[in-house]
């Protein structure tokens, strides 16, 4: 119909008609309003609901701010209507108001109101109740909900059931609608990831972490995942990582501040003391009233206890003592403060402190707990000075008296009256005590102390397998001291070495190399691993370390004149199957001889290696000279000069005169070879029977006289 065919009908029938065309407009607006508010197309539905301003419309715009959690809007659309009244309005300004964190407006909001509608009765229960449990009175929001017959049907229904059920005390209902929440197919985001939380199961977290959309809900999931997974050692580097990064990039969030709080207990309980150490200060300069937070102080304090850092501990407990919230945290601060100070020899200001514990916290646990740790500690000192007078029996009995008496320090004094047995020379029974302390959980850093212990005992004792066995032991504890575990691994290594298991000993000797690198140890971990690599002819790799061996400032100049030598060694071994490896291994010799600062003894053992590469070389004259010349007359003007060689020297004597009595008789020269002999027989050597028997052997083949 056209608008002038429409002009010519009666006054009524065209109002009717404008108003049927209106009506069918208006239900087309209201259709799209609530499916773009079902697609979560907030502003479209505003839009479309908007053009029509109907009570339906206006709380479809009301539902659209709500879920699109714009509280603020919310309220200043309800202030723009003005006095318009009704029960739907009255619920979404209450909850607005309750979401903006004004629980009492919200209250004043529902005064009065009558909810005729079923289920903005069921949402305005759901709603008082939960303000009865920001207020604190769980009894009243259950309350509240059972004379309403709440009926938890739906998903938003469950999240508050379970809210009051767990306020009442009652966790497993509160976990069992969390759990129908979490499985149901039309739980939105916000719903999962928060049901998820509450629940703590990792599973869930990582679903919600990983299938986030909105920023909120992400951070939510992957601190709460955070912190669970912070508590399982084998997951803990993920779940540090994962909160530093969510932390770092939102700091504001709800969780933030508390996920890298417990992070950094987390470092601290386990022992990783400088993460502990640097997260707390992290968080105190990202969240600043985290630094007034005693319990925050302590453990930082306590991080740094541990790293031997005492003077920073003792400000750290300082702080935690100015921001205690009572006496007794304010008197434990201050006696952890006074052993700090203790710790780092500051003795008159620790005692200072001891003292205002007990003026001005007398009643307190830690005061009570101070006079007798006085007593103990004047034991603990008497019982070490004793020690450094070598009264090892007196101050046996003193710490044996201490472990009595404080059950917290037994285990430490049991280890002194290890070393107390010890220096009274009763081995066995400090090795066994030792052992027990080595196998006890309880003092984790003793038992660490006390397993390096037995095994410099059992490397002294040449017990290899079970020195190198106690070495890792003490590299793989956590609570060993940082700064000794590359010791430890690289006597692991020798000892593992000195057993013959060269595969074992290449292994600990590159786990030194690759996880200490700046360690003082590296250099003789090469060398090592150069010397095992030479015992299994892996001559190549052997080569290799043993030049960065050669190399290392970290070693004793005498360590990389061993390298050097070892490098040779593999050289000269090499030429078996190629010969110019022997050239290379004679100019490495030839190079130790100048260049190195040699005892007499390795003078021969370098020149005797020269000879045997001369030999190899076909080069027998030099090999003559080298045994003759640099080997046994060296020797034996050595012995004239008073030089006192060692069995290997001697050995090396030995041997260069064999080699030249063999290569004398090969020529024919009979004479020659025995007056080389005579002066081995006539030597201090294991070998001068033999030359004795040599000597006979030619002259009586020969008519040599």
């Amino acid at each position: 119909m056209s608008r002038a065919s429409t002009a010519k009908l009666a006054p009524s029938v065209a109002a009717a008609v404008l108003s049927v065309a209106f009506l069918m407009a208006s239900a087309g607006e209201i259709d799209v309003a609530k499916e773009a508010l079902r697609d979560g197309l907030w502003d479209v539905a505003r839009t479309h609901a908007a053009r029509i301003g109907s009570y339906e419309a206006r709380l479809i715009i009301l539902e659209s701010y709500a879920r699109e959690r714009k509280w603020d809007d919310l309220v200043k659309t309800l202030d723009g209507w003005g006095d318009e009244r009704g029960e739907g309005f009255s619920y979404y300004r209450a909850l607005a108001l309750a979401e903006s964190g004004r629980g009492h407006e919200a209250e004043k909001a529902l005064e009065g109101v009558v909810f005729g509608d079923p289920g903005y009765a069921a949402l305005a229960a759901r709603l008082r109740a939960r303000l009865a449990i920001d207020g604190g009175d769980p009894a009243t929001a259950l309350k509240i909900l059972r004379e309403t017959g709440f009926d938890a049907a739906g998903v938003d229904a469950k999240m508050a059931a379970a809210r009051i059920l767990e306020a009442n005390g009652d966790r497993n209902g509160a976990e069992t609608m969390w759990r129908e929440v979490a499985s149901s197919t039309n739980c939105d985001e916000r719903a999962f990831t928060t049901a998820a939380a509450n629940l703590g199961d990792i599973g869930l977290l990582r679903r919600a972490y990983a299938e986030a959309k909105s920023a909120d809900m992400r951070l939510l999931a992957g601190l709460r995942l955070g912190m669970r997974l912070i508590r399982d050692p084998a997951a803990f580097d993920e779940g540090a990582k994962t909160i530093t990064m969510l932390a770092k990039d939102s700091p504001d969030a709800a969780d933030a501040k508390p996920a890298y709080l417990a992070l950094a207990d987390a470092y601290l309980e386990s022992g990783r003391y400088a993460d502990a150490e640097e997260a707390y200060r992290v968080a105190m300069e990202t969240w600043p009233d985290a630094a007034k937070v005693c319990e925050v102080q302590e453990g930082r304090g306590w991080a740094l206890r541990r790293l031997g850092r005492n003077d920073e501990a003792a400000e750290s407990f300082a702080r935690a003592e100015e921001s205690a919230a009572d006496d007794a945290a304010r008197a434990k601060a201050a006696l952890e403060q006074g052993d700090a100070l203790s710790a780092c020899g500051r003795g008159e200001d620790a005692m200072l402190k001891y003292r205002q514990v007990l003026e001005k916290y007398p009643e307190t646990p830690s005061a009570v707990k101070l006079k007798g740790l006085m007593r103990l500690r004047e034991m603990e000192s008497r019982g070490r000075d004793l020690c450094r007078e070598y009264r090892y029996r007196e101050a046996q009995d003193v710490f044996a008296k201490l472990a009595a008496e404080d059950p917290s320090r037994k285990v430490r004094a049991d280890y002194m009256q290890v070393l107390c047995m010890y220096g009274q020379g009763l081995d066995r029974e400090a090795r066994d005590k030792a052992a027990e302390i080595a196998a006890q959980t309880n003092d984790v850093a003793t038992a660490a102390e006390a397993t390096m212990w037995l095994a410099k005992v059992s490397y002294n004792r040449r017990r290899w397998r079970e020195s190198s066995a106690l070495f890792e032991s003490y590299a793989t504890n956590r609570y060993a001291k940082a700064e000794k575990v590359p010791f430890a691994l690289l006597w692991a290594a020798r000892a593992a070495f000195a057993a013959n298991e060269f595969d074992k000993a290449i292994a600990l000797a590159t786990r030194l190399a690759s996880e200490y690198p700046d360690s003082s140890e590296k250099g003789a971990s090469h060398l090592v691993q150069g010397e095992a690599l030479i015992e299994l002819a892996r001559f190549d790799d052997a080569i290799l370390v043993l030049e960065r061996a050669a190399l290392s400032e970290g070693i004793p100049p005498a360590e990389r004149t061993r390298a050097r030598i070892l490098k040779a060694d593999a050289l000269f071994a090499m030429g078996a199957d190629n010969p110019a490896r022997y050239r290379e291994a004679l100019e490495e010799y030839r190079a130790v001889r100048r260049g190195e600062s040699l005892s007499p003894g390795m003078m021969l053992s370098v020149s005797y290696k020269m000879g045997r590469t001369f030999e190899k070389l076909k080069m027998h004259d030099g090999a003559i000279d080298a045994y003759y010349t640099d080997v046994v007359l060296a020797y034996r003007r050595g012995r004239e000069s008073g030089v006192k060689f060692d069995d290997d020297a001697r050995t090396v004597f030995s041997r260069a005169a064999m080699r030249l009595a063999d290569e004398y008789e090969s020529r024919g020269w009979e004479q020659q070879a025995i007056n080389i002999l005579r002066l081995v027989s006539a030597s201090d050597v294991p070998a001068a029977k033999e030359a004795e028997r040599r000597i006979e052997r030619i002259q009586t083949k020969g008519g040599i006289l």
